[in-house]
């Protein structure tokens, strides 16, 4: 038995040269590449994703004492970290994103405002805090909802 030194006889056949070979194999490389570049997350896998971490806001303890408002608008702002950190594609849910994102700032300020209001004693800011919080929530939800309509789509 001898050691073959040249390309395989039945495989020469059908790319006959090394610019052929090439050819074949670029070819071979591009219909893989536009492949796996239409199989990118699709909207319910993103839906999914903003919607696993804005969940977390309903585990979240509501404090009895103002002592609590502190590591409740911590908690928060991790949560935001974490939706703002969603790779998102489309236009629609791309905009409901930013939209909570904007929303649990507004909390996290709002539940900060309302400790340093009750320190300074100032029941005109702590009114105010209260509102900014009331507001907020009302927004979430109005989004949470349209969140849910798209991605019920």
């Amino acid at each position: 038995m001898q050691l073959q030194t040249q390309f395989p006889k039945h495989l020469s056949d059908r790319f006959p040269t090394r610019s052929h070979r090439r050819a074949a194999l670029g070819a071979t490389v591009l219909s893989i590449g536009l492949v796996l570049y239409g199989c990118g997350e699709s909207k319910i896998s993103q839906c999914n994703k903003v919607v696993t971490i804005a969940n977390k806001t309903t585990a979240l303890a509501i404090p009895k004492d103002l002592a609590g408002f502190v590591p409740l608008a911590t908690n928060i702002d991790q949560i935001r970290t974490e939706i703002q950190a969603i790779a998102v594609q489309d236009a629609k849910l791309k905009e409901l994103q930013t939209q909570l994102l904007g929303v649990y700032g507004d909390t996290s300020q709002a539940l900060k405002g309302q400790v340093k209001a009750s320190e300074a004693k100032d029941p005109n800011a702590m009114n105010k805090a209260k509102q900014d919080l009331e507001t907020a929530s009302k927004k979430e939800s109005e989004i949470v909802d349209q969140i849910n309509m798209l991605c019920s789509k």
